[in-house]
């Protein structure tokens, strides 16, 4: 492999292949719902202990406070991965690094499981986030270079949507799931998915190319080489605290108390599906906006509604109604800050789009923190601080909007 270059083109419907990288195109009806899923599945293990903190803390025996814990282990390791394997999606091949990352995934989150205590699952969450880390860098960028132009965008949101959709999908099977078996058999569950994801991934899948002549350094060269683009970190660094956002409010909702009843907690979790089945079909007329216009957008949403949480603390309609825009508004920022990454990766793409999701999930890693930090205040007090959080993010996507357009 060539030694890695960062393309200046922002035209996402038509990157660059890699040198002796295959030219034929996957079915993306085949593809797309095989990678919706397994991204589901992956991401998803991050919020599945969400509802499950007081069966794991009376199993545990340890405070509730302490549970914030097991999120942050995972989001630490996830982050973690995308940077260790992203390189060598691009170098061994997507499809041979997404196979061995689903069937170790498997193993580990069959070990989580069997955690006898939280000392030994947080190192065990960190091992699991690591290794699933290694599936969204390879998927990405298998959708973006495999699948056709004219259906890339399409595909690259639904995946990314499905990231965001675990938030919401995780915490509702893994609370309807707590009532009637141990929150072991939740992760024992997960294991044998990721198994099963894993044959069906080896039968969708299109065969890798022939590995280049480069070495793995050349890939890992460019991570700095994206760090470099200066006009793109202000909107990773807007990216990355939108998933703080993200992970903070609902850990923030279980840790409050503001609802307490099973079928409330579950609608106020329902809530954003709709949203998230919209996103792909609003990315089509979203595709008209330059792409830091669509993170600033986001941002303004997601702030806004934050904001108007503080007073609807006590409405749960009306609050569920306002996570649905939250999420919406997030649900434009991850993937529109994850194609520019990639667009700017040039045939390094999947160790760019690897830079994007390592600052998510550093955002990720601190959300529980900071609603670790503020529940004890109330509701308002954390929606007050988030809703900071996004004006930040909003600051930082308005300023990579003009360095873009200055270099232009």
């Amino acid at each position: 492999m060539t030694a890695p270059t960062i393309a200046s083109s922002t035209h996402a419907d038509a990157p660059r292949p890699a040198p002796g990288a295959p030219t034929a195109f996957a079915s993306a009806g085949r593809t797309v719902p095989v990678f919706a899923l397994a991204a589901l599945l992956a991401t998803g293990q991050m919020y599945v202990p969400i509802p499950m903190f007081a069966e794991m803390e009376a199993s545990w025996n340890v405070g509730l406070n302490s549970m914030t814990w097991i999120i942050s282990a995972f989001a630490f390791g996830y982050a973690g991965g995308f940077v260790l394997f992203g390189p060598m999606a691009d170098r061994f091949g997507q499809k041979r690094v997404m196979l061995i990352g689903l069937t170790a995934a498997g193993v580990v989150t069959l070990l989580t499981s069997l955690a006898p205590s939280l000392a030994v699952a947080i190192p065990l969450r960190i091992a699991q986030g690591l290794i699933v880390g290694a599936i969204p860098p390879a998927m990405t960028a298998y959708a973006t270079s495999r699948i056709a132009p004219r259906r890339r965008a399409v595909a690259v949101t639904t995946i990314i949507t499905s990231f965001l959709a675990a938030t919401v999908i995780a915490q509702l099977i893994s609370q309807t799931a707590v009532q009637y078996a141990d929150w072991r058999w939740v992760f024992a569950a997960s294991a044998a998915l990721f198994a099963l994801t894993a044959l069906v991934v080896w039968r969708v899948m299109l065969p890798d190319a022939p590995p280049g002549p480069g070495r793995l350094s050349a890939s890992y060269a460019a991570i700095p080489r994206v760090l470099r683009l200066r006009r793109l970190l202000p909107l990773l660094g807007a990216g990355s605290l939108a998933m703080s956002v993200m992970v903070a409010v609902y850990t923030g909702i279980e840790l409050t108390g503001i609802v307490t009843g099973s079928g409330e907690l579950l609608a106020l979790r329902a809530s954003a599906l709709p949203v998230m089945i919209a996103l792909p079909l609003i990315a089509i007329p979203l595709a008209r906006l330059a792409k830091p216009t669509q993170i600033l957008v986001g941002t303004i949403v997601a702030a806004a509604s934050m904001v108007a949480a503080v007073f609807a603390s006590g409405h749960i309609v009306l609050l569920a109604v306002l996570l649905a825009v939250l999420v919406g508004g997030l649900g434009v920022v991850a993937p529109a800050t994850t194609q520019t990454a990639g667009e700017l990766g040039g045939e390094h793409r999947a160790a760019a789009s690897s830079v994007a999701m390592f600052s998510f999930y550093v955002g990720a890693t601190a959300g529980p923190l900071v609603a670790r930090a503020t529940a004890g205040h109330g509701f308002a007090a954390l929606a007050w601080t988030l809703a900071g959080m996004m004006l930040l993010a909003a600051g930082l996507a308005l300023w990579g909007k003009r360095m873009q357009a200055s270099q232009d």
